[in-house]
């Protein structure tokens, strides 16, 4: 347990202190930006950073499924990077021929064209800089992960100030800072990882390429539906919002953005270690405990979220009062989809990621539903519900998917506690009356009924030699 713990810190640090830089930009852009302009920074930021979920076409995970069957990973990477380079050279050229009315569409003005041409540029830097983290994960090189993952939030967060200091109060200053500041850190990145890039020996192998296709294009289209789920409810406020609704919604996003750091930092170290132990054989109580485990502390983190949200208007200013009521509900796609990850095996294990599709597809409709329904009237709080309802929807449709691929134990524990999360968040969406002490007696049951988790954990101190978690 201490290797595996050892390991799990070493991939966490990276991005824990990159969560805490993106904070702090935050609480910073929150006090000097003017209405409307986080909103509009935030909406580029979700645009760009899904644009290449479709342009991997599921290559990317395909990726991580052969890495330990290649020997030779700069082949295996050059053979997954081929078509997705191809098709995001053919999106930049788009862009720069339709680069003012897509500036007019994002920014509301025409004049921002450059915007456009240099995120075509991060989105082709961002595609070799996936397929090069990923190698670093599957090696499990957690400190080098984690060093490559905090670069770049460092120099997204002092591009960031740089562009505050120097005037610019417009969502400029965060759209320039995480353009520029990225590509300065995948500079160092590319350079230290030259190697690949030699393709002197280049051949193509279409039968390798279409095996990880096989295996990636349904991984692409669930990825995608599912990557949509996060910006349907922030179209819904773009076309039905205020500037100061839109801003309330978009920063507690990113505030909530803290659980972001476990599922990060936990997705990070537990894709490669997962599928080592499936090739192991590891027993199913190991994969169970785990499981356990990370409801505990999402669990701990959600409530403690829910008590200290005060912070927040300290962090945000008075201005944003608002975003009180909607962070437990922000938080569910954070702490469903972590969850998740260790329920959802048997569908790569089992090689079924066509239902990683269903999945998605199953996610969308309550997102889309209660966006239409609650939204209009509820505004931001509606908004709020419809992304916490789709990524229950999610994880449910992920564990039983993976059940009738042979992978599952029991969820009772967890479906317990996600209800409770749920009505704690439901309650904290309204002026209820002793609403701290309500959500503290629920923080208390969720807790007692996980009570089995910490007997497990204390077993495992006891007696290590009947586990094995290397």
């Amino acid at each position: 347990m201490k290797h595996f713990l050892k390991r799990l810190v070493g991939f966490s640090y990276g991005p824990a202190l990159g969560a805490i830089l993106s904070m702090a930009m935050t609480m910073i852009l929150a006090r000097v930006m003017l209405d409307g302009a986080y909103s509009k920074s935030n909406v580029f930021r979700e645009l760009l950073i899904n644009i290449p979920l479709f342009l991997y076409l599921g290559l990317d995970q395909a990726y991580t499924r052969e890495y330990h069957q290649s020997p030779d990973k700069r082949r295996l990477m050059q053979q997954a990077a081929l078509l997705p380079m191809g098709i995001g050279i053919i999106l930049f050229v788009v862009s720069i021929v339709f680069a003012r009315p897509i500036s007019a569409w994002l920014f509301d003005s025409p004049n921002y064209p450059e915007i456009v041409w240099l995120g075509g540029v991060w989105v082709l830097a961002t595609v070799i800089e996936r397929f090069l983290l990923l190698g670093i994960r599957m090696d499990e090189k957690a400190r080098e992960f984690s060093n490559y993952t905090l670069l770049l939030k460092v120099n997204v967060f002092v591009l960031s100030l740089i562009l505050v200091f120097l005037g610019v109060r417009d969502f400029r200053s965060a759209v320039y800072g995480l353009l520029v500041g990225q590509l300065l850190g995948d500079v160092v990145l590319f350079y230290n990882y030259r190697h690949f890039f030699d393709v002197r020996h280049f051949k193509l192998d279409g039968a390798l390429i279409r095996q990880m296709l096989r295996f990636g294009i349904p991984v692409m289209l669930a990825v995608s539906l599912t990557s949509i789920l996060g910006l349907i409810s922030n179209l819904f406020m773009k076309e039905l919002g205020t500037d100061k609704t839109k801003d309330v919604y978009n920063l507690t996003m990113t505030i909530v953005s803290v659980i972001g750091i476990l599922k990060t930092s936990f997705s990070s170290f537990w894709v490669p270690t997962a599928y080592r132990w499936y090739e192991e054989q590891k027993s199913m109580k190991h994969y169970k405990f785990i499981s356990d485990a990370v409801l505990f502390v999402l669990t701990i983190v959600f409530f403690g979220l829910l008590l200290f949200k005060w912070v927040f208007v300290w962090i945000l200013g008075i201005r944003y009062q608002e975003t009180l009521y909607i962070v437990g509900l922000l938080s569910f796609p954070h702490i469903m989809y972590t969850l998740s990850e260790t329920t959802t095996l048997g569908i790569v294990f089992s090689r079924r990621t066509y239902f990683n599709i269903l999945v998605s597809l199953l996610s969308l409709v309550p997102c889309i539903l209660f966006n239409i329904w609650l939204t209009p009237t509820l505004s931001y709080k509606g908004a709020a519900i419809a992304t916490c309802a789709a990524y229950i929807t999610f994880y449910l449709a992920r564990t039983f998917f993976s059940k009738q691929s042979g992978f599952y134990f029991s969820q009772k524990k967890a479906l317990l506690s996600i209800a409770l999360m749920t009505l704690a968040a439901g309650l904290n969406a309204f002026d209820v009356p002793h609403i701290t002490w309500l959500t503290f007696g629920l923080g208390l049951l969720t807790v007692g009924i996980q009570y089995s988790t910490v007997q497990d954990a204390l077993s495992i101190k006891r007696n290590g030699q009947a586990w094995d978690f290397s």
